[in-house]
């Protein structure tokens, strides 16, 4: 037998449990919005660090005679293929000005792609 007391409960358990369940679900969807995004930008970054570590190796290769040296020393390849790019630079071992001597040269070179802009720096 109901009372006037317990008229409505069963509604008001309902909107309490439907409100927790929204909730759960609203904070859930913003963490894998938010993780989504943190992805794409570890991927954009792998890919620039990928383009620096490429523009660098091809500076070591022709320091070993294997391709026609690049003039001038620093050079900048727009495109690799896909959409990434390196600048590259060699320099003495003071890390002065960019030379075309591979005795006892510092290489640095820069990755990006899309918004992300990685380094890499190594003597030769």
């Amino acid at each position: 037998m109901k009372t006037l007391d317990q008229k409505g409960i069963a509604l008001l358990i309902t909107m309490v449990l439907l409100g927790t369940v929204m909730a759960t679900a609203m904070g859930i969807a913003v963490l894998v919005t938010g993780e989504t995004g943190i992805t794409r930008l570890v991927t954009d970054s792998t890919l620039a660090i990928f383009a620096a570590d490429a523009g660098m190796e091809k500076m070591f290769y022709a320091c070993s005679n294997k391709i026609p040296y690049p003039s001038p020393a620093n050079f900048t390849v727009l495109d690799i293929g896909n959409g990434a790019r390196y600048d590259v630079c060699m320099a003495d071992a003071s890390g002065g000005s960019c030379t075309n001597d591979c005795n006892n040269a510092w290489v640095s070179g820069k990755g990006t792609y899309r918004s992300a802009q990685r380094s890499l720096e190594a003597s030769y």
